[in-house]
């Protein structure tokens, strides 16, 4: 098993995963409606992150060095001012998110 070393991870709709501490290593990672997890900090390194439906999530300001992020219907975000030099961001269905002048 080649976790947090691999090149692509897919780990979608894993409602049960709740650590991903030990991903930041991955280059691709899909994290998609894994509702469980909450902190993302450890994932501020991964080249391209699929965060889509991971409602448990509230903080993304660590992952402002990600290239491309996918946040869709992450519901639980509000504040999206670190991540201004992400190349590809997705915020689609982020109801919270109001401002997004930093962007």
């Amino acid at each position: 098993v080649c976790v947090g070393q691999c090149a692509l991870l897919e780990v979608g709709h894993c409602t049960g995963i709740t650590d991903v501490s030990a991903l930041g290593g991955v280059h691709t990672l899909n994290l998609f409606g894994c509702t469980g997890i909450t902190d993302v900090s450890a994932l501020g390194t991964v080249h391209t992150l699929n965060l889509y439906g991971c409602t448990g999530i509230t903080d993304v300001s660590a992952l402002g060095a990600v290239y491309t992020l996918n946040l869709g219907r992450c519901t639980g975000i509000t504040d999206v001012s670190a991540l201004g030099a992400v190349h590809t961001l997705d915020l689609s269905d982020c109801p919270k998110i109001t401002d997004v002048s930093a962007l």
